[in-house]
């Protein structure tokens, strides 16, 4: 058990019967009243996020995690399959659980899947990715605003708003948890 107090970034702990990890966290001594944390979890089993407040001192289950080194494949209708490294062992991931994640994924990938206990739990990807523009329409002359954008297509599939200079065949940064561009590769 842990308490509020031993809380760190990056630890899971048990809320609900789902896995949570700290994402961030906050204590919180108000000038009047109970001091208590302010949090930021992800439940690594939907991915949603969720900020909560907690009494200080309140209890909690920590729950171990472990993250294997595994390299994208390919996806059929049903799961998203990748190899883990150490021992080529093809692993298939339901697409539900990883849905949100699978756009941002090329042939080839390295990613990293987490396991609690002995069960797949969900799937651990860079926060910037960088992935080749294949359809990008053209840049209207005198359309010069600043800040203007055009929607852009990527090599899996992924739609992305990019300024517009961004051309056809260039590689660019996307941020895996907003969906949006980050920048040129």
């Amino acid at each position: 058990m842990v308490s509020t107090s031993d809380f760190e970034k990056g630890m899971v702990i048990k809320m609900d019967n789902d896995p949570w990890q700290i994402v961030d966290f906050q204590f919180v001594h108000p000038g009047k009243g109970s001091a208590f944390i302010r949090t930021t979890l992800k439940n690594l089993k939907t991915n949603k996020v969720l900020d909560k407040s907690f009494k200080s001192g309140d209890h909690f289950e920590e729950i171990e995690f472990e993250y294997k080194k595994a390299v994208y494949l390919y996806k059929d209708r049903k799961n998203a399959v990748f190899n883990l490294k150490e021992n080529k062992q093809r692993i298939s991931f339901p697409l539900e659980n990883v849905k949100n994640k699978i756009a941002y994924l090329r042939e080839n990938f390295d990613v990293d899947l987490i396991y609690i206990g002995n069960e797949l739990s969900g799937l651990n990807i860079l926060k910037k990715v960088a992935l080749k523009v294949i359809e990008a329409p053209p840049a209207i002359k005198g359309d010069t605003v600043t800040g203007s954008t055009k929607t852009v297509t990527l090599e899996t599939g992924l739609k992305v708003n990019a300024p517009i200079f961004i051309k056809e065949g260039e590689t660019i940064l996307v941020n895996t948890e907003t969906g949006e561009y980050a920048g040129r590769a």
